[in-house]
């Protein structure tokens, strides 16, 4: 057990560096796109950053672990939300803009409904994974045209150092490779230590694995709150949640149909992921602040999550 606890916190830690390497080469790409600080986080980087749910989900779909694929994700898109944005408020509190509500709705709305429709077929075909995965480009294109912002002088001078534009896209080539590598360790040594302790790979998938997962997004959100960004925090967290459920799952049912497993364990977890979904839109509408009482709030529902999932 001590020898596969090591293994995944290893292949853990190297996820997050390799996830660094990607996310940093993805956002020197964007400056040539020229768009703003919030989109920036919604897009680049949260893809950036659920690049490891992203694999977990291809992995576990090709070796028959949809269990430890589905509770990955929404325990993921819980620790987003609960210990990402909670520890993030805790450094510094986040004033949110108002042009971001529609983009916390959608968040919201896609949430919502991809999950009813999942409870509804206790199950995620390949047909409805294509779908998922046609939803997202709509929802990147959308989000682009509204968030999009004229080009910077700094970007047509990043443009036009081709020796910039190369170490950025080996940062991302390396970044990507590091993460599937280490996320080939992560679920296989996640389901050995799952079988070991008797424990269902979905309840491995719901805690161990998406703390490990989302480690990209804890590391970015922390070093953003640092820098006070804090519309890239909240970006990266709507951002990160909508490309799991729709990018990372809709792959992952592409591959193959996901079946439901541990039927009651995932409906209250998705109860959960949805409700802090709702709370984080009505903190926005009422409250216009993300301050460090919000953040104390999010990080005892989080460890609360915790401990109910092994009770």
């Amino acid at each position: 057990m001590l020898t596969e606890l090591a293994v995944i916190l290893t292949a853990a830690i190297f996820l997050s560096y390799s996830s660094t390497w990607f996310t940093d080469g993805a956002s020197r790409l964007s400056r040539i796109i020229g768009v703003s600080e919030f989109m920036i986080g919604l897009t680049i980087v949260s893809i950036g950053t659920s690049l490891p749910e992203i694999a977990v989900s291809i992995y576990s779909s090709i070796t028959g672990n949809a269990g430890l694929a589905l509770g990955n994700i929404i325990g993921s898109n819980i620790t987003n939300i609960a210990l990402i944005l909670g520890a993030s408020c805790l450094i510094r509190p986040i004033i949110v803009s108002q042009g971001i509500h529609r983009d916390a709705k959608i968040h919201v709305l896609i949430l919502v409904v991809a999950t009813c429709c999942f409870l509804y077929n206790s199950k995620i075909t390949r047909i409805e994974g294509i779908l998922l995965l046609l939803v997202y480009g709509w929802y990147l294109w959308d989000g682009y045209r509204r968030h999009q912002s004229a080009r910077t002088i700094a970007a047509d001078h990043f443009h036009n150092n081709k020796k910039a534009l190369a170490e950025s896209v080996f940062m991302i080539i390396v970044g990507a490779g590091g993460v599937l590598v280490s996320c080939k360790f992560l679920v296989g040594y996640a389901v050995n230590l799952a079988s070991e302790l008797g424990i269902s790979a979905t309840i491995i998938g719901l805690t161990l694995v998406a703390l490990g997962t989302s480690l990209p997004e804890l590391a970015v959100s922390i070093a953003a709150a640092r820098r006070n960004r804090g519309m890239m925090i909240i970006g990266n967290v709507i951002g990160s949640n909508i490309a799991n459920i729709l990018l990372a799952l809709g792959i992952g049912a592409a591959i193959g149909t996901i079946p439901l497993t541990n039927g009651e364990v995932i409906v209250n977890n998705i109860v959960l992921m949805v409700f802090l979904a709702m709370a984080m839109v009505i903190f926005m509408r009422y409250r216009g602040i993300f301050d460090r009482r919000v953040g104390l709030l999010f990080i005892m529902v989080y460890v609360a999550f915790i401990s109910m999932s092994f009770m």
